[in-house]
């Protein structure tokens, strides 16, 4: 219950599938990745109290690429980490929800974690894949966001070193405790602050992509267009390759930054 969200009014309480259903649609799948996905895959608890930790030790062996959907910090445990590791084929990426690089807001914003805590997860993240990526999303403008605040968001984006930020400007939702507590801020304002954070974002990403040119990535491709076949590394990075067989699963060597990620040759 985020004081910004009407999802849980709506949707009510968190519903998690049965293990073995989960299990069960998983290796009977001929996909080159699954995404485990969710409202909120922290929140995972089936009827027999399994958690998603058990899900993914349950997964452990099969052949493929599991991706995981947006996590809470909660969630970044040791025995999370363990059992994401002893995955057979386990893609190290992780949106890691933020909202707010600032203490205050994210108070105000009823999100049960602090800034020193989010960065606490992210260096649990990098420790046990170093080459991991981690996205996010944040909110700019919340109506308690100061100057300072905003800043805070700015510098966390570095600090972290989120290889993508999603980032939009507050919008009121009537029937939330923000929209009935807090006064907007002006549209100016947050569509500049929008800006000024995207852009900061987008100097991160491109460090994040150069320490990868000659490494090897592996990918599945996804589509062809313009004689590139387009797709996403096991880290999240987007991938062109010039190759006429492209259709399957492949590794690839980085040769730049290319478009809104790199262009790699085939292994």
């Amino acid at each position: 219950f985020c004081s910004y969200c009407i999802i849980p009014y709506l949707r009510g309480r968190s519903r998690s599938r049965k293990l073995d259903s989960v299990v069960n649609e998983v290796l009977s799948s001929t996909s080159a990745e699954t995404v485990l996905t969710g409202i909120d895959v922290s929140d995972y608890r089936d009827e027999n109290g399994n958690t998603f930790v058990e899900l993914l030790k349950a997964l452990k062996d099969v052949p493929t690429r599991i991706r995981l959907g947006s996590l809470e910090v909660s969630l970044i445990t040791d025995e999370f980490l363990a059992a994401a590791k002893s995955l057979k084929n386990f893609a190290p990426h992780f949106h890691l929800s933020l909202q707010s690089g600032s203490n205050a807001v994210l108070k105000s914003m009823n999100r049960h974690y602090t800034r020193e805590e989010y960065l606490a997860a992210c260096r649990k993240i990098y420790a046990t894949f170093p080459n991991a990526s981690i996205t996010t999303d944040i909110i700019v403008g919340f109506p308690t966001e100061t100057e300072e605040d905003f800043l805070q968001s700015v510098s966390i984006v570095e600090e972290a070193g989120f290889l993508q930020v999603h980032a939009f400007p507050y919008s009121p939702r009537q029937g939330t405790v923000a929209y009935r507590k807090y006064k907007e801020l002006p549209f100016a304002l947050k569509k500049e602050r929008v800006e000024m954070l995207l852009k900061r974002a987008q100097e991160v990403k491109e460090e994040y992509l150069r320490r990868f040119i000659g490494s090897e990535l592996s990918i599945v491709p996804e589509f062809c267009n313009g004689g590139l076949w387009e797709g996403y590394s096991e880290n999240y990075i987007r991938v062109y390759v010039q190759d006429e067989n492209g259709e399957e699963p492949t590794h690839v060597r980085v040769e730049k930054l290319f478009k809104d990620g790199v262009l790699a040759k085939r292994i």
